[in-house]
């Protein structure tokens, strides 16, 4: 059998399951793919009878598979080492079957029933109303200017996400900074609460921020509105104003943002602050822990920068200081009173986060490709899957972390042999995080 025959074999049973596979019935029931006893087919098949025993469908098995495929092929291309793992599949195999299975969610769509066909897994869309910001932060890898959303755009991104066949949507606003841009975020919450009841749906708000456009009456509306804030604050003074540097002279923007969390707390708006962590800063994870908590915040997410390397020294201290944080605060995150974001849902890697996005121009992408985007090597036109104008039903795009990961392989990391190297640490980083997380939340509960 030619290499990776095997691999293509548990993929195709997994494809003939989700044909006839229907939403709600276990996954576990469809079997589980056979394969040889070595080599790349035997785990995948591994890998997917253990999803499908645990509930997953096919079509998540399937993509599932075709991530462990690219991952098993990266590691083994960018690893080499004496005791490196023969049975891998090669990285030109990888590709190939990469490229014949990228088209799968049209396919299935194409051949499968209405019945078969999920729809898009996603109930979720992010509109960067604008690229412009009043921060550069040094590890943000999102490309800022002056270009901002229009207000067509924005009424097409919203119509989008209302022919969602789920009863409840969510509309994300981000940038940039979105308050930059407060008219078109007014603009997107009253044509989804309009849409909305039009169709008889229920909708959520989200917005990521930093905080520094939000006064009293900001912080007021926001909460009337129903959002839930994302706020940003890497802990004390010293250490948030370290990597958040303003565009302009004389803001101080742990102090704006500190009024900010202060404003929508008063207001009683839904809010998380999330920390961000780098390598350089891992080791006071705890102490900025406990000083945004002291500031009142219950809802935190500590996460690991994406784009530095963190394999090593750095990944052990920042999951040592993560269970240094669970120590500290048990009693609250047991009882309720205090969420750490990690030991929740939070979908690991989180580099290959599959959530639709709709850029200022009104292109659609993939949230993952702003990743690395700071990083793009010249030349490389930014990837796109077509345009809001151009998408007439939510239930036609279909994503998963393959997808994601692909995406990165072929816009960054197949043509720059550092950020290829950069983008397997952060792969890596997220199964070790979610991996010693799981652990965590076992001793918890």
């Amino acid at each position: 059998m030619a290499p990776g025959a095997s691999a293509e074999q548990v993929l195709e049973a997994l494809y003939q399951a989700a044909l006839v596979w229907q939403p709600g019935r276990s996954g576990a029931a469809m079997g589980a793919p056979g394969a040889d006893a070595e080599g790349e087919g035997a785990r995948l098949a591994r890998h997917s009878r253990r999803l499908l025993q645990r509930g997953a469908s096919p079509i998540e098995a399937l993509d599932s598979a075709l991530v462990a495929l690219l991952f098993a092929a990266e590691r083994g291309a960018v690893e080499t080492s004496a005791d490196a793992d023969t049975g891998t599949v090669t990285e030109e195999r990888a590709r190939e079957i990469a490229s014949r299975w990228e088209s799968y969610p049209d396919r299935l769509r194409d051949e499968g029933s209405s019945d078969v066909w999920p729809g898009n897994p996603r109930r979720n869309l992010q509109l960067m109303v604008t690229r412009r910001c009043q921060l550069r932060c040094t590890y943000c890898p999102v490309d800022k200017g002056d270009r901002d959303m229009s207000a067509g755009v924005v009424d097409r991104a919203v119509d989008l996400l209302l022919t969602a066949r789920s009863p409840r949507v969510r509309l994300d606003l981000t940038g940039g900074e979105a308050l930059l841009r407060e008219d078109l975020v007014r603009r997107a919450v009253d044509r989804l609460a309009e849409g909305a009841s039009a169709r008889g749906k229920q909708t959520d708000l989200y917005m990521v921020t930093n905080g520094l456009a939000i006064d009293g009456g900001t912080a007021r509306w926001l909460a009337e509105a129903g959002f839930e804030l994302e706020l940003s604050l890497d802990g004390p003074p010293e250490i948030h104003n370290r990597w958040k540097v303003p565009r302009d002279r004389g803001v101080d923007p742990y102090g704006r943002t500190r009024a900010a969390i202060e404003a929508v707390l008063a207001a009683g708006g839904r809010h998380r602050v999330v920390m961000v962590v780098t390598p350089e800063t891992v080791t006071d994870l705890p102490r900025s822990f406990r000083h945004v908590v002291d500031l009142g915040v219950r809802k935190v997410d500590v996460n690991y920068a994406v784009g530095r390397r963190w394999r090593g020294e750095p990944l052990r201290g920042y999951l040592d200081g993560l269970r240094q944080v669970v120590a500290d605060h048990r009693g609250a995150i047991r009882g309720g009173d205090l969420r750490l974001g990690n030991l929740g849902s939070r979908n690991e890697p989180s580099i290959l986060n599959a959530e639709w996005m709709v850029d200022t121009d009104g292109s659609l992408h993939r949230m993952t490709e702003w990743a690395l985007e700071a990083w793009r090597p010249s030349g490389v036109a930014e990837p796109s899957v077509g345009h809001v104008s151009r998408v007439r039903r939510w239930d036609d795009l279909y994503t998963g972390r393959f997808h994601a990961y692909l995406t990165l392989l072929r816009t960054y990391a197949w043509r720059d042999p550092a950020l290829r190297e950069t983008l397997l640490d952060s792969v890596i980083t997220g199964r070790e995080v979610a991996r010693a997380m799981g652990f965590v939340r076992r001793e918890l509960s």
